[in-house]
């Protein structure tokens, strides 16, 4: 990323560094809409239908192909395969047998990746009302499932149990699945939230590419002396270890109320965990939690939020006017579990820019969504802002002439996708550069802190005859940063694209998707430059965008795979692209 500088002093004497100066200065309310010097390449599929029910993911296979899949409502898990010149075979369908296929919308999507040169996907099921996790294993020439398998269960949970869990805080029993982002190992982590003993509360299990077990432990506190214990994350690094974040608590009545952020690690050739209390947690409100691994220090980043009530820190990110937090990140040496540092995020630079371009009265309250580990050892932080907005309809009806007046009240809820702000931080947390690109995007769904770091990989919107206005998966936005440049990606309408303000006020609102057309903003160092990605939609009429969460990466970062939805008039069609940046 490059710098964006704030001149607050110019010796007048210097010209040649007044010039630079200038420049830079310019730059920071550049919002340009000329076309770059070198805009992506796009590659279109031959189009097909635009699936409206179900859900549908993408994976990239290192042999170059392309596997689309559609899980349907009713008839099971279509694949398509497209070879490496991106034409396509014929649809293989395939029925499941684990559980009623027209069961498919309760399932969760725990992960798709390439495992053995094999297209895995895993999901979680209640079967007979027990958690369940299943490995689907297809062909990745033809996209023939060949094994269909449970790897995992928990407990039957019934519906007194439920709400006793709930009750009390803890999560329901789940599973959560992690894959080394640079190898083919992974784990499982079982949360069974009815075991009586918090040390029998989670289990991990990890696996080599070969699906085979190397190790498996259940994880507790280094002592055992807290009864409720969440699970918040999970890292695998390869066949060395995995380790594990957990949320850990007392309350008055069991045990005097506390509350800490517990980690620990399992090693390749021990048979249980190490754990460590994090110390200078305690008593905060842990509510979410991001991890990722650097090999440039072998750190791992521990990215969480913390509720403003119990943080000492002045909170600088809002989802309403009670939802607020703040934001603390930990680099952890994951073999002996001792913190390298750790410190509380702050972004004056960002809030003055938005401010000055985005013509903010307030400091910028976005929520954090993912961050970035760089090269040089540069942290980037995507926000955005996220406002949830509840809305209360009331019926009345009267009964007979002069009757009593009875009244029915429902609340439903919307999301508003706003602001995107870019945080670039040094090795040591301390700001470097921000800025902020203005949008606004309204989802009929609530949406959580972190949404872009899960959604891709574990989760999913999936649409049938009642969910069909859940169109959340083509809101927000994505991230890329090769070339020297930084590409944002995302879908708006066309006069928002080309109005010549970024003030925040002057945008309309997207409601309508098929209506928006995908943008790229690249930010190079000198301005921000908007282009349609996939063409000038010429007029109201047609309009191409993309489903967001959908959005796969190739390995080198310079390249993704989307589904591309053209509109003409009221048809409407579908393509798989394939964009360079």
């Amino acid at each position: 990323m490059h710098l964006f500088y704030k001149i607050t002093h110019i010796i007048p004497m210097f010209k040649k560094l007044l010039f630079v100066c200038l420049s830079v200065f310019l730059f920071q309310g550049a919002q340009s809409q000329a076309p770059a010097a070198e805009s992506p390449t796009v590659v279109r599929s031959t189009p097909f239908d635009e699936p409206e029910r179900g859900a549908n993911r993408l994976l990239l296979m290192k042999n170059g192909n392309t596997l689309f899949f559609s899980f349907t409502p009713k008839k099971g898990i279509d694949v398509t395969v497209f070879d490496q010149q991106h034409q396509s075979k014929p649809v293989m369908k395939n029925r499941i047998t684990s559980w009623k296929n027209k069961q498919m919308s309760k399932a969760q999507l725990e992960g798709l990746y390439e495992i053995n040169g094999q297209a895995v996907v895993f999901l979680q099921q209640y079967v007979k009302k027990k958690p369940c996790l299943f490995r689907f294993i297809f062909d990745a020439a033809n996209g023939k499932l060949i094994e269909e398998k449970l790897i995992a269960d928990l407990p039957r949970i019934g519906m007194g149990q439920g709400y006793a869990i709930a009750f009390g805080g803890m999560k329901m029993p789940e599973f959560d699945l992690r894959k080394d982002p640079n190898s083919e190992y992974y784990a499982v982590a079982m949360l069974n939230s009815k075991a009586h003993e918090s040390g029998e509360r989670i289990k991990v299990i990890h696996f080599n590419p070969q699906h085979q077990v190397i190790n498996e432990s259940f994880f507790d506190t280094p002592k055992g002396d807290y009864k409720y214990i969440n699970l918040a994350d999970m890292y695998v690094q390869g066949d060395k270890f995995v380790f594990l974040s957990t949320f850990a608590y007392n309350t008055r009545s069991s045990g005097g109320k506390d509350s800490r952020f517990v980690i620990g690690s399992l090693a390749k050739g021990d048979n249980q965990f190490k754990s460590v209390l994090l110390d200078y947690t305690e008593d905060f409100k842990l509510r979410d939690v991001a991890l990722k691994y650097s090999n440039l220090n072998n750190s791992v980043y521990l990215l969480t939020t913390i509720t403003a009530k119990t943080s000492p820190e002045e909170p600088i990110m809002s989802r309403s006017k009670t939802d607020k937090f703040s934001l603390l990140m930990n680099e952890i040496n994951p073999e002996n579990l001792t913190v390298k540092q750790h410190y509380f995020i702050d972004h004056p630079m960002l809030d003055k820019y938005a401010q000055k371009h985005l013509k903010y009265k307030k400091k910028y309250q976005g929520v954090i969504q993912d961050f970035n580990l760089n090269a040089d050892g540069t942290i980037n932080l995507l926000l955005e802002e996220m406002d949830i907005i509840a809305h209360t309809y009331t019926n009345t009806n009267t009964n007979g002439r002069g009757g009593i007046t009875m009244g029915t009240s429902h609340t439903t809820y919307t999301t508003r996708l706003g602001e995107m702000g870019i945080v670039q931080l040094a090795a040591n947390g301390k700001e470097i550069n921000s800025y902020a690109i203005a949008k606004s995007q309204e989802a009929s769904v609530i949406l959580d802190i972190f949404d872009l770091n899960r959604r891709n990989q574990s989760s999913w919107n999936f649409r049938g005859k009642r969910s069909k206005t859940n169109l959340s998966g083509f809101y927000s936005y994505d991230f890329f940063n090769t070339n020297n440049k930084d590409y944002i990606i995302y879908n708006d309408y066309p006069e928002n694209k080309e109005s010549n303000t970024e003030n925040y006020r002057r945008k309309k609102n997207v409601k309508t998707v098929s209506k928006t057309n995908t943008i790229c903003a690249i930010v190079d160092g000198q301005q921000i430059t908007k282009t349609y990605l996939f063409g000038d939609p010429g007029d109201k009429t047609e309009s191409r965008f993309s489903q967001m969460e959908m959005i796969t990466k190739n390995a080198d970062g310079k390249s993704f795979s989307t589904m591309m939805i053209e509109r003409k008039g009221r048809h409407k069609k579908a393509y798989i692209v394939w964009v360079s940046l």
